[in-house]
């Protein structure tokens, strides 16, 4: 697919928003443990509400000129059954709702209707194309339109290069999925297609929303609300260096995203994970530490606000549904003052904590309780991830058995619209570590960012040889 914690001591109103979880506050089970609705063997379509993340990301809708997806496309060589491929996705359609759904306005609640047909139409096409066309026919299948109402919002093109050659290319409609989500659905797919497939999910994505929708209706997201309210108040974006024409105006038309990609030296992957380890943390809390602190160097704030995705939560041993399931937060951090290294991981430490623990409701409800308008969105903005990455060597996505002698190989996409100006990805697998940076170009140069490249491994070594430096 060419397709992560203030110390108390030192916090101070508005960062520090709240102590933690209100006490006896019922632990998230994740969507393994979420009571499953009852599903009736009745003839015809099921309807269940759609989740408060879905409400969200529904309301702008309209404002799109293209449907936000999630697209991944691979190489597929060798002989492939066209029909088996087809009857496969059947397959994994069964066992995912979310896979033969649409969604509508009902009654003033936005509604997943899952098909109850046993024919569900299959979104798999083929086209003849020359390899000359390949990029284009994946840039026409990202902007294609979905039919929300009618469903299903997934599709598979596969595009036919020549003989034992074809590119699959997988279109996700970010209402159902995330990247972990398009992972999921090619893994099955392959399985399936091989005829294997493991045991079917116990919970459905719907049962995940009619959980969420009853621990709001019982008053468990107030908190959180009024948490996030706090902690956000007074907040400003990120001020970021780009050096080509910022945006003008009130609305900036976003250019193409790009990504360069850099190693981290061996000596200072170690050093990294050692710094960690005194801190009580993560590789990835101090990766985030450093980006921070590299923001504030380049703008002068003191007061600085990343966005971050929360990882995917456990699901306690059941096979994994496929749904859109990842969350972000707003990961603020008080630099006024002048903290040592140190002291700022460990801030970040603790609140990091805090927020992720707050992170069960999607913050555009949120944000229309701020006074002003758009603020978290621009929060948003800048954002940083950390995930722990396959060993050197190891498998790539999409590179599992399909079976036989057919193979399969990620296959590059055209980049499409930048999602936000600036995101940082560190990867990082326990003995060697590298970060991606992912930016739109028409506000960063090449140059610019491999200078930010530069100085946050130069950041990164200070935050670990130098925990007791003072940050001015």
């Amino acid at each position: 697919m060419t397709t992560v914690l203030e110390d108390g001591s030192r916090a101070r109103a508005p960062l520090a928003a709240a102590p933690g979880p209100a006490r006896g506050a019922d632990p998230d089970p994740g969507p393994g443990g979420v009571p499953l609705l009852p599903r009736p063997a009745v003839r015809g379509p099921r309807h269940f509400a759609a989740s408060p993340s879905q409400e969200a990301l529904w309301s702008g809708l309209a404002d799109r000129t293209a449907p936000p997806v999630v697209l991944g496309a691979l190489r597929l060589t060798g002989r492939l059954d066209v029909p088996a491929l087809a009857a496969a996705w059947r397959t994994v359609s069964n066992r995912h709702e979310t896979l033969r759904s649409g969604y509508r306005m009902h009654g003033g609640v936005l509604t997943q209707v899952v098909s109850g047909e046993p024919q569900w139409p299959l979104p798999v096409s083929l086209a003849e194309v020359l390899p000359s066309q390949v990029a284009k026919a994946i840039a026409a299948e990202r902007e294609l339109p979905f039919d929300l109402a009618r469903g299903p919002l997934a599709r598979l093109r596969l595009l036919r290069r020549g003989p034992g050659d074809h590119v699959a290319v997988f279109v996700l409609h970010h209402l159902i999925a995330d990247g972990a989500a398009l992972e999921l659905l090619v893994a099955e797919l392959a399985a399936a297609y091989r005829g294997v497939l493991p045991d079917r999910p116990a919970a459905q994505y719907a049962d995940v929303a009619a959980w969420q929708r009853q621990r709001s209706a019982e008053g468990h997201d107030a908190e959180s609300t009024r948490y996030w309210r706090r902690r956000l108040s007074g907040a400003e974006p990120a001020v970021l260096p780009w050096d080509l024409a910022p945006p003008g105006g009130v609305e900036h038309t976003a250019g193409i995203a790009r990504t360069l990609s850099f190693p981290l030296p061996p000596e200072l992957v170690a050093k990294i994970a050692e710094a960690a380890r005194r801190h009580g943390t993560s590789v990835q809390v101090v990766g985030l530490t450093a980006f921070q602190l590299l923001l504030a160097c380049w703008s002068g704030q003191r007061d600085v606000c990343v966005r971050v995705p929360v990882p995917e939560r456990g699901r306690a041993g059941e096979p994994p549904m496929l749904a859109r399931l990842s969350e972000a937060v707003v990961q603020r951090t008080d630099l006024t003052g002048t903290p040592s290294f140190g002291e700022v991981v460990d801030q970040v430490r603790l609140t990091s904590a805090w927020d992720f623990a707050h992170h069960g409701i999607p913050l555009e409800p949120v944000a229309a309780q701020m006074r002003r308008p758009g603020l978290v969105e621009q929060l948003g903005h800048v954002q940083f991830g950390g995930v722990d990455a396959p060993p050197a060597g190891g498998p790539r996505w999409g590179a599992v058995p399909w079976g036989g002698r057919l193979r399969a190989e990620p296959f590059a996409i055209c980049p499409g619209p930048a999602a936000r100006p600036l995101a940082l990805l560190l990867r990082h697998d326990g003995q060697t570590a590298r970060f991606a940076v992912t930016f739109d170009s028409a506000l960063f140069s090449e140059a610019r960012i491999r200078q930010l490249g530069a100085d946050y491994t130069g950041m990164l070594t200070d935050v670990a040889d130098h925990p007791r430096e003072r940050f001015r």
